[in-house]
């Protein structure tokens, strides 16, 4: 089997992967670098968004064993 990009890359810690760093020398923060909290009332969807939460009777009937029982198989 062929080795893989992904395989490559090695991370020592979390902080190596989602901790912050500062910006290099000369380098400017743009807005896409940086978190920004906001209302969940503020999210919406996206015209062609792949996935879809289908609210019918199936849907409830597993909310409702989720309430009763927990989650039996974690997906």
């Amino acid at each position: 089997m062929g080795s893989r990009s992904a395989d490559k890359i090695k991370f020592r810690s979390f902080d190596d992967l989602f901790g912050e760093q500062e910006p290099k020398g000369g380098e400017k923060e743009t807005a896409e670098d940086q978190v920004v909290r906001m209302a969940l009332a503020e999210l919406h969807t996206f015209k062609g968004h792949p996935f879809r939460v289908m609210e019918d009777e199936e849907m409830m009937e597993m909310v409702e064993s989720v309430r009763q029982f927990g989650v039996l198989v974690p997906v």
